[in-house]
């Protein structure tokens, strides 16, 4: 259903598949390799480098760090989208109707979200099951495909 398709990574994709996390590697795998294949086009945000980085910095885990590097490279299959006045007045929009919060570990992330939406993404991966109240079918729950 991802091929060939504009897919915005949320944060918690990246954390489990770089991270080892199981079972969720095992599932998300495939998909990482059809982006280095080509056949997935992926997308995500600054504010997930900023999450994906926090904590290998905080435990100094550097071969980590140096591979989420390479992952939002210029280099890489991975497009970083821009924040642009156009994102922060769909976040202002999301925020006033849906209660979501900006950048927070607990919260959904309405900057995530409003990025995503301004690139006309095809599908939202994630796992932050509170992106439910969108309502919006081009949210995808990891958790609902294990």
């Amino acid at each position: 259903m991802l091929q060939e398709k504009t897919v915005f990574f949320d944060t918690a994709p990246f954390i489990y598949v770089f991270e080892n996390k199981l079972p969720y590697k095992k599932l998300l795998t495939p998909v990482f390799l059809a982006v280095d294949a080509g056949t997935i086009h992926a997308v995500s945000s600054l504010i997930t480098v900023v999450e994906v980085l926090s904590k290998p910095y905080g435990l100094e885990q550097w071969d980590l760090i140096e591979k989420y590097r390479k992952v939002f490279s210029r280099l890489s299959k991975v497009d970083v989208l821009p924040l642009t006045l156009e994102t922060a007045d769909l976040t202002a929009q999301v925020r006033g109707k849906y209660d979501l919060k900006t950048p927070d570990a607990i919260q959904p992330d309405a900057i995530q979200w409003a990025t995503a939406v301004s690139h006309n993404v095809d599908y939202f991966l994630t796992n932050d099951k509170e992106f439910k109240i969108l309502n919006d079918d081009r949210v995808l729950i990891v958790d609902e495909y294990l």
